[in-house]
């Protein structure tokens, strides 16, 4: 019944759009009392949901993954057409599903720890009318560290308090003979309670089995030496991975060795990157990093295994040392402000003067001395003489009126008058002038408000650039540098990406083309060397052309001259439209759709 039940839900998740199609319905749970409510994410290794139960009118809330193995139609052909028969089919494909329950088990070891991700339950069903399963893992339900991280930068001592929780993960892993091997931002979660935690087992292995089946599976840019190299390692290829994950995070979440003043990294700047990064050259600090913090992070990435930390306690007590340091500065910091400030009262003002203070008396006692209060016959005086001079006063008055010039009393109004007039013109003016300022004031926040939406575009493009470029190992590709060109899809047969080497190229440059979501926003034109022979060695000459919503919105020169909207501009337009072009036909040779012609 179930096995009925997800194989509607699989045509379903097709859509109208065919295998590539974009997913029009949420899949039904195979738990009753979980509903899927909404998709949270989408990686190599399947899709997560967010599912909801409710109790005695309390709501819960849990994470869904699932995996269905094979992930397309097409992954399902291509091993058809290489395999004699059905039955060897469906056991190539149940080992992939044997795997991905590796997963699961692994965490199982780890039910109770605060510091990974808990798995609540999990199912497998297989289909019945064609060789498929899709494997359901029911997971608490977190806050990926990308959201939690998404338009804000952590401080110092948040990166610390995330290896210190980190390291408590690893900590565990170690007792149980187990590497993580991948450890990444995008398996890192937040809790509610502001808790970091470890996720994503799926290529966990247990040390205890042979160290010559030990594969090189992981992210190449978080990745240690000597596993990148195919040598034989052990747990300390997690403290190095977690290194990386700390550097990036104080170095304008940029790895070692990339361009800190670059908008867009490419994937030649990432690979040129871990080559010097693998090759044994020293990482410079993190840049927003403080100097033990530094410290810190550089014994972790050590290119040398037997130079970092041995292991993951060693790493946790380094990393609490400098909080506890850290905390100790703030609390002096904080003595000595509570030093500096004034007492309370301490600077009032004695009411009255019923008392003075007289110097100290030997022995540093300060004597008080009460002021002696008159008697009741010089209270009388004083009385008697405030009471003559205001009769003497209201006499003076009253000679002075009756002796009041008419002349005086002229003067004295027109000078009234002039000052009433000038101080009304004075307020016209300044009324006036708060007016302009208020005009400009909101015409510079109008303009302010469209840089602002161009700059969100761009910081977009940049991101989604970015995530492509770190990806690309995991994207199917086809073609070669030989052939020309390569074009990389992801594992639900999108494009992604398309490299264009100098042969084909109508300029003899390199093109690469970006694409998300079936639609280019993004072309990195580039020539060096060996394209322009007038250039030194290491120059590039570079145009970028940003697209939105199918409009070129910024085109950068050569020249790093920026040009935005101009729709006006000839040149502008017809390289907008060039390029645009450029990237349907790539589009239509595979047969993906996507891009449409304006």
């Amino acid at each position: 019944m179930r096995a009925l039940k997800q194989e509607e839900s699989r045509k379903r998740q097709k859509g109208k759009g065919g295998e590539f199609g974009m997913e029009k319905q949420l899949p039904v749970s195979v738990w009753p009392e979980w509903e899927i409510v909404e998709k949270i994410g989408e990686g190599s290794f399947g899709k997560v949901y967010k599912a909801r139960r409710t109790e005695q009118g309390k709501t819960f809330y849990s994470a869904i993954k699932v995996i269905t193995i094979p992930s397309t139609q097409g992954e399902l052909s291509s091993v058809r057409s290489e395999t004699p028969d059905e039955k060897s089919v469906k056991e190539y494909f149940y080992s992939l599903v044997k795997d991905c329950i590796q997963e699961v088990s692994t965490m199982e070891y780890f039910r109770g720890n605060s510091h990974v991700v808990a798995v609540e339950d999990y199912k497998v069903v297989e289909y019945l009318d064609d060789i498929g399963w899709d494997i359901y893992i029911r997971m608490e339900y977190l806050t990926s560290f990308l959201d939690y991280c998404a338009g804000k930068a952590l401080t110092e001592e948040e990166v610390i308090h995330l290896g210190i929780d980190l390291c408590k993960a690893l900590e565990y892993c170690q007792k149980q003979n187990i590497i993580h091997r991948d450890i990444k931002p995008e398996n890192i979660f937040v809790s509610r309670f502001g808790e970091f935690k470890l996720g994503d087992f799926g290529i966990a292995r247990e040390l205890d089995r042979s160290a010559t089946g030990l594969s090189k599976k992981g992210t190449f840019s978080y990745m240690a030496p000597e596993m990148y190299k195919g040598e034989a390692y052990d747990s300390r290829v997690d403290i190095y991975s977690l290194g990386i994950v700390l550097y990036k995070l104080r170095n304008h979440n940029r790895i070692p060795f990339i361009n800190l003043e670059k908008q867009l990294i490419t994937y030649r700047d990432k690979e040129n990157a871990l080559t010097r990064r693998m090759s044994g050259e020293a990482l410079p600090p993190p840049v927003d990093a403080g100097e033990d913090f530094a410290g810190v992070i550089l014994k972790a990435c050590a290119y040398d295994r037997e130079e970092r930390y041995w292991t993951a306690g060693e790493f946790r007590e380094a990393l609490e040392a400098l909080k506890y340091k850290k905390e100790e500065n703030s609390r002096k910091k904080a003595g000595q402000k509570r030093l500096q400030e004034p007492r309370n009262g301490e600077h009032k003002r004695t009411e009255g003067k019923k008392a003075s203070y007289g110097k100290p008396e030997p022995g540093g006692t300060v004597v008080v001395r009460k002021t002696e209060r008159p008697s009741p016959e010089k209270q009388n005086q004083t009385v008697h003489r405030r009471k003559t001079g205001r009769s003497l006063s209201r006499a003076v008055k009253r000679r002075r009126k009756a002796s009041f010039d008419p002349l005086i009393a002229a003067v004295i109004v027109m000078f009234v008058a002039v000052c009433v007039i000038v101080g009304v013109f004075i307020w016209l003016v300044r009324e006036n002038a708060e007016l302009q300022r208020l005009k400009q004031s909101v015409t510079e926040t109008m303009q302010s408000a469209e840089d602002k939406q161009l700059q969100d575009t761009l910081e977009k493009i940049q991101d989604q650039a970015t995530e492509i470029t770190e990806n690309l190992n995991n994207y199917n590709w086809i073609g070669s540098e030989e052939e020309g060109k390569i074009s990389y899809l992801n594992q639900e047969g999108q494009l992604m990406k398309v490299l264009v080497y100098p042969a084909l190229s109508e300029d003899g440059y390199y093109e690469e083309y970006y694409y998300w979501n079936g639609e280019l926003f993004f072309a990195y034109i580039w020539a060096d060397h060996n394209c322009i022979p007038e250039l030194a060695e290491g120059e590039q000459k570079v145009d970028l052309y940003y697209y939105d919503d199918g409009s070129l919105i910024r085109w950068i020169d050569d020249e790093n001259r920026c040009h935005d909207k101009e729709t006006d501009n000839e040149e502008y337009v017809n390289r907008g439209e060039k390029y645009w072009s450029r990237a349907v036909e790539f589009e239509e040779e595979l047969g993906v759709g996507g891009t449409e012609e304006r």
